[in-house]
């Protein structure tokens, strides 16, 4: 269990203190574990960063467009063009399904499909919540039905936070999904099914004090994926970029030496159907690929950095790797894709 915490790390970006904070968690056996209730145990970290390093932001009553232009002057600095506004609401879909346990109901207003990602946004009502408290369920699991990886190497993780109230005192989460699908199935494609199962009410504490439970009850949605609109994927067959990795010219010295002044070279890593799309970039690599950050390069000179990912290790012993966006992007507008120093123009 411990080595898959590590193993994930490698392809999942956070700060050293959750990090620390996670690898805790893990000693404790399947206590958070049963708490969070993920799916497979291969999953767990990544669901634990994914809820722990959210990225909500206090706005009032937001919608999807709304929260995603939030996230991205917070991410970039600037303002969301046109063209990326028209590629969210293309992948927006209205659901409005409504659960209720007791005297609490919640109702999925409406989700944003990609690739790989999917942003649902919550509304729960029934609570008279503290607008400077932030809120959470207690048990989560969050699944794609049929199994788009298809029994093959894959993961998923996801997390699920308040962003703000609407005027009338209802309290509006933000669930963030991502999955690696290494068979390249794609979540908009229409073939799948979103289900959603909550428990529990919380109201959630800082780190070191119990999450404090509001109300008990279960709350559970089935959400067909239609394909509202397929943005167009970037594909690249094959291309190669040089890696930090170094790696030694074998010598053959009569004596049976190494030569002096031989140098390490830096390594070449080849990377194979490279796809960049509105959420996300994905690849083949052999082991020589550095587990580093990918960043999108616009036309406009802006650039956006992913906000995580995840790899599964091939049966051939290379991997299969992941990158999300922090929102989706206009790809016609992607001019280049740069990981770590190694920069791919893509026109």
């Amino acid at each position: 269990m411990r080595n898959i915490y590590r193993e994930t790390f490698d392809q999942i970006h956070a700060s050293e203190q959750l990090r620390e904070e996670v690898m805790e968690m893990s000693k404790q056996e399947y206590t958070t574990t049963a708490k969070r209730r993920a799916p497979k145990a291969t999953f767990i970290a990544a669901a634990l960063v994914l809820a722990l390093a959210g990225t909500a932001l206090a706005v009032a009553s937001p919608t999807l467009r709304g929260w995603f232009e939030q996230k991205w002057a917070e991410e970039t600095g600037g303002q969301m063009s046109e063209s990326q506004s028209l590629v969210i609401d293309s992948l927006t879909q209205k659901v409005g399904i409504s659960d209720t346990s007791g005297e609490v109901t919640v109702t999925v207003d409406s989700i944003t499909v990609g690739s790989s990602q999917i942003w649902a946004l919550l509304d729960v009502e029934g609570w008279d919540f503290d607008q400077d408290a932030q809120y959470s369920f207690n048990g989560m699991r969050v699944e794609i039905v049929p199994d788009p990886s298809d029994g093959q190497h894959g993961g998923a993780g996801y997390g699920l936070g308040s962003i703000g109230f609407t005027e009338y005192g209802k309290c509006r989460m933000l669930l963030e999904f991502s999955a690696t699908i290494s068979t390249g199935n794609q979540l908009n494609s229409g073939d799948y099914t979103l289900e959603i199962d909550l428990n529990d009410l919380i109201r959630c504490r800082t780190w070191g004090a119990e999450d404090e439970i509001l109300y008990e009850g279960d709350w559970s949605f089935s959400i067909p994926l239609t394909p509202e609109s397929l943005s167009p994927v970037i594909t690249i067959d094959r291309v190669q970029v040089p890696s930090n990795q170094m790696i030694w010219d074998q010598t053959d010295e009569e004596d049976g030496g190494t030569a002096e002044g031989t140098e390490p070279r830096p390594a070449v890593a080849t990377l194979a159907n490279l796809q960049i799309s509105a959420t996300g970039v994905s690849f083949y690599c052999d082991g020589l690929m550095d587990r580093t950050h990918a960043t999108a390069i616009m036309a406009d000179g802006t650039e956006v950095e992913d906000h995580g990912g995840g790899g599964s290790r091939m049966e051939d012993g290379g991997w299969y790797v992941s990158f999300d966006w922090p929102v989706p992007l206009d790809v016609t507008d992607i001019v280049a894709i740069r990981f770590g120093n190694a920069e791919i123009p893509l026109n």
